[in-house]
């Protein structure tokens, strides 16, 4: 589980560097929003306005202003697990395609982190949680393939029940199955086969919930033709069977 340690915005002069050998002991994430200088492979690198670097506990950094005023939005974020999937480029600069939403929601976590409700770290944990998201997405956001992968993944949640198939996925985009995979995961962090049974489980809750009918009814209703399969797949993802998560125990 997430936790932020600090955060806030800064705004420094043109002399500004930083040069962290043994980087931070936990993960650096930085929504900077002038040009700045980064150094990557002993060399520095211009960096346009609105870019977004996480850094890895330990990872060496540095950074400073490239000849004029630098501003960026900060954050020391610990966890016990990777924050990230393992493809994801620690480190490397990366351009946020929608800033505004990203500096709106950094906004909110300020507002919460200083304003110390009782329930504020859950909701921190959460907002955050959903930033990191949006800045894996951006990781893919470049690629010709991105677009037609988030209408693929929308699908799936749009209409979980459908006859989900990563083979027929992939040559409907085009790609190998292989291939189909390795975009998948890089560009959304999870499986296709954990988006499919997770939109599957998360329709079965809803029906469970909503509806009196049978379980074999809802297990077809989700896109399953073996109730004991669903058994199976429901009580992995929630930890109950069906009939129990009905129950409410």
């Amino acid at each position: 589980m997430l936790d932020v340690l600090r955060m806030g915005e800064a705004e420094h002069d043109k002399d500004f560097c930083v040069l962290r050998e043994n980087g931070h002991p936990v993960y650096l994430l930085l929504l900077v929003k002038t040009p700045s200088l980064f150094e990557r492979d002993g060399a520095w690198q211009k960096i346009p306005p609105d870019t977004a670097v996480l850094f890895r506990p330990g990872q060496r950094h540095s950074y400073r202003a490239d000849g004029a005023p630098y501003a960026d939005c900060w954050m020391h974020i610990s966890s016990p697990e990777p924050l990230l999937f393992e493809g994801f480029p620690f480190g490397e600069p990366i351009p946020l395609h929608e800033k505004r939403r990203f500096y709106a929601l950094f906004g909110i976590i300020r507002d919460e982190y200083f304003a110390d409700r009782p329930n504020g770290k859950t909701v921190i944990r959460a907002l955050t949680s959903a930033l990191l998201e949006m800045l894996s997405a951006e990781t893919g956001a470049h690629d010709p393939l991105f677009a037609s992968f988030l209408a693929l993944r929308e699908r799936i949640f749009r209409e979980p029940a459908a006859a989900w198939n990563a083979a027929a996925s992939a040559r409907a985009l085009g790609v190998s199955c292989g291939y189909f995979h390795t975009l998948y995961k890089r560009f959304f962090g999870t499986t296709f086969l954990a988006d499919v049974i997770r939109a599957r489980t998360e329709l079965a809750e809803e029906l469970l919930r909503a509806t009196k009918e049978p379980v074999a009814r809802i297990a077809e209703r989700c896109g399953y033709w073996n109730v004991e399969h669903f058994i199976r797949q429901f009580r992995a993802a929630t930890g109950v069977s069906p009939a129990r998560w009905r129950r409410g125990v």
